[in-house]
């Protein structure tokens, strides 16, 4: 077993409690922006709340939810980022009682359940929750009162209709109403602001319960303390250093501990500005507006961020510019001159021109696009974490930050590889005052998840390597063991594959033989529009042998690279997008659950769905579902139809009888070998581009010895010069 604890680089913020986030930034930064947002995505004016603000508005909260609950009650919170969602937040967590963030993206059939087991008293929520809300308010008996967030969704008429089905509902409100009951403007101004806020939780006690992805039942309900929290917010401070007075751009949802922690509480320590995403179509405009200094974001953002800028230099004509100047700005740093911003200054112009850090996390970020905005002089460090660590666990920081791999554990966190030998993978082990509690109502999975001794098992699989930056190579639990018992960790396979530009997605699996042999098999999203580029066919049909002959090829490169037993076997594609969590992972539990009913429904087994588009067959299921529905019942028309079309199948059958035997299997020869030939042809033509590749690659190794060889002879000069000229002063 080998065990790690991170470093402390830097001096972290002293931030032991939540409350002291508020009282810190009362005095250290009373007069700066806090959090800034637009009422309406087309208003051209930002409302701007200093900390001061801040601080008032989680007091009046605070006094205001006295007044209709006792404190300790949960309190749940659902909607879109926003000002009021991060007051509600503060004012609950730091003291009065248990915040419970759920996921604006679940269906309402989820929320009512979670809801359920939260056990929350209060809700308060965005406009398009109210139904549900008010629904679950009649039904559900823990739900005493209701709190509607007032946002762009609240139109004026339905505010008014609202209004009207509520004038009786003692127990509704509206946000900016429920915080004038408050009464305590004179305590504002007389008493000292650490008496105003309620008393810092017990270092035992619940401050948030947050579920994890999944459906309502199989979700994880995660226990965290303030301790777990503001232990993982100095521990991250105490790994990076930032420019002081910094703005961030909140992207993700806030429900998420990954932005929570990293974009939220960690900002406010800081004292941040936070300016609030209109949303994913205008996270370019807002970066340039506000001039963000750093985003927190996860892989599908940044891989679409990097397209945006490839497509716009495709468009002005100078993708070729961009590429050469990504050469460039990596030779004159690998001699130790550092000019990337200046070579893409109009690039990071685009993007704010004050871009510098981006922490990615959540998921895996292939090294194309880790390498690309290094190339462009932005730091993007990729942590790891999960919510039963607060979250995160490790990461690359400002003073290591080693590419393709998560970083080393964060500051005063240990981490244990649970391997046999050094250097080989295993499970990655937990132990840091930011480990959970445990899971709400749910000691056996408890007791599973922390052993006897404190440590964390996250169920990932990882390897420390150089610098003790951590690698993941996978899931225990998504992990293939193959008949001969060697083990296959499907995320190893699933990064090379989404490194190919037109695959956009891919899930890999084993799939069980009834002979007991465990196929590695993949499911392929791909982009149709690069699969046409790379196919040559931009218009018209884009045939089914087409894609498969291409797929077959990439599978091929790719299963030349890896051991023979982790060779992908069977693969299928399909056009439409796998079902995702909010921070763009992949549910792979119900993708499985989907294509185990496919399977049972087209009774086809691996081999006859190899290469195959699969979104014909949901077609077909879904056909013969609706004709199932429909019942045996045929219209007169629907008869005529019928002996229509056996008119025609007999034509046909008769046309088929004049052709030969032999002549059907030349034909099909004959189709085989052009296939072939094609196939062939495009394998020779890559071969031959990347001789071309290589070539290039060693012209420009060549220039950058000779560009390396000048600096050194320039350098050698200087020293002589500088002892020439000690020797005449010596004489």
């Amino acid at each position: 077993m080998e065990i790690i604890t991170g470093k402390t680089y830097y001096q972290a913020p002293p931030i032991f409690y939540l409350r002291d986030l508020l009282l810190e930034g009362l005095s250290k930064f009373n007069d700066r922006v806090s959090v800034a947002y637009r009422k309406k995505r087309s208003d051209q004016l930002l409302v701007e709340k200093t900390y001061d603000d801040l601080y008032r508005d989680v007091v009046r909260m605070q006094y205001s939810l006295r007044k209709i609950v006792k404190p300790g009650n949960r309190i749940a919170v659902v909607g879109e980022n926003s000002y009021k969602w991060m007051v509600t937040y503060l004012a609950v967590a730091s003291g009065f009682g248990t915040i419970v963030p759920l996921d604006r993206l679940l269906k309402h059939e989820e929320l009512g359940p979670m809801l359920d087991r939260s056990g929350a008293s209060v809700v308060v929520y965005d406009a398009p929750f109210h139904s549900l809300i008010h629904t679950l308010k009649k039904d559900n008996k823990t739900i005493s009162h209701s709190i509607l967030m007032e946002s762009e969704e609240l139109t004026e008429e339905l505010e008014a209709e609202i209004r009207n089905e509520n004038k009786e509902d003692s127990d509704f409100y509206f946000f900016h109403e429920f915080l004038t009951t408050a009464d305590c403007e004179q305590d504002l101004e007389t008493k000292s602001a650490d008496a105003l806020l309620c008393k810092a939780h017990g270092e035992d006690e619940i401050c948030a319960i947050l579920f994890t992805s999944g459906t309502s039942s199989s979700a994880k309900a995660v226990m965290l303390t303030e301790k777990n929290l503001c232990s993982n917010v100095r521990s991250l401070l105490g790994s990076v250093s930032f420019d002081d007075n910094i703005s961030a751009l909140s992207i993700l949802p806030l429900h998420h501990t990954f932005e929570n922690t990293c974009g939220f509480l960690s900002m406010l320590a800081l004292g941040a500005r936070i300016d609030i995403c209109d949303g994913l179509r205008y996270v370019s405009k807002n970066l340039k507006e506000h001039q963000t200094y750093i985003i927190i974001a996860v892989p599908a953002l940044l891989k679409g961020m990097k397209r945006a800028i490839e497509n716009e230099a495709k468009r002005k004509g100078q993708a070729r510019k961009l590429r050469l100047g990504m050469r460039l700005a990596r030779a004159l740093r690998f001699i130790g001159i550092d000019r990337r911003r200046e070579i893409f200054k109009d690039v990071l112009k685009e993007l704010g021109g004050r871009l510098q850090i981006i922490i990615s996390g959540a998921a895996s970020l292939d090294k194309n696009t880790l390498r690309f905005f290094d190339a462009l002089g932005i730091n993007v460090l990729q942590g790891y974490g999960l919510t039963e660590a607060s979250p995160v666990v490790s990461g690359g920081n400002t003073k290591v930050n080693i590419l393709g791999t998560v970083g080393q554990p964060i500051a005063d966190v240990t981490v244990a590889i649970d391997n046999d030998k050094r250097g080989e993978p295993g499970e990655i082990l937990v132990f840091a005052d930011s480990v959970m509690k445990g899971y709400l109502d749910d000691p056996e999975a408890t007791k599973e998840a922390i052993d006897e001794a404190g440590w964390l098992h996250t169920g990932d699989i990882g390897r420390v390597g150089r610098k003790n930056s951590i690698s993941i190579t996978g899931r225990s639990k998504s992990m293939i063991v193959l008949e001969s018992g060697k083990k296959v960790f499907p995320e190893e396979l699933e990064s090379l594959l989404t490194q190919k530009e037109f695959i956009k997605d891919s899930l890999v699996f084993g799939q069980e033989t009834s002979s007991g042999d465990v196929i590695i098999t993949a499911k392929l999203v791909v982009d149709e529009e690069k699969i046409r580029e790379r196919t040559g066919k931009h218009d018209g049909d884009l045939s089914e042998a087409d894609i498969r002959e291409e797929l077959a090829i990439m599978i091929e490169d790719i299963n030349r690279s890896l051991p023979s037993f982790k060779g992908i076997r069977s693969y299928f594609y399909s056009f439409q997008d796998m079902i995702k969590t909010t921070t763009m992972k992949v549910r792979r539990g119900m993708e499985m659950d989907n294509l185990q009913a496919l399977y049972e429904q087209t009774k086809e087994n691996w081999q006859a769905l190899r290469g195959a588009n699969i979104d014909k067959y949901a077609e077909e299921s879904l056909a013969e579902n609706i004709k199932h529905d429909s019942g045996e019942t045929k219209s007169a028309d629907t008869v005529q139809a019928n002996q229509t079309s056996s008119v025609i199948a007999k034509k046909t059958d008769k046309a088929k009888q004049k052709t030969t035997v032999a002549e059907r299997m030349r034909l099909r020869e004959l189709k085989r070998a052009r296939r072939r030939y094609h196939r062939d042809l495009r394998v020779i033509n890559r071969l031959h581009e990347d001789v071309q590749k290589k070539r290039t690659h060693l012209a420009e190794a060549e220039r950058e010895l000779r560009i390396r060889e000048a600096v050194l002879e320039q350098r050698l000069n200087k020293i002589k010069h500088k002892i020439e000229l000690g020797k005449r002063t010596e004489k």
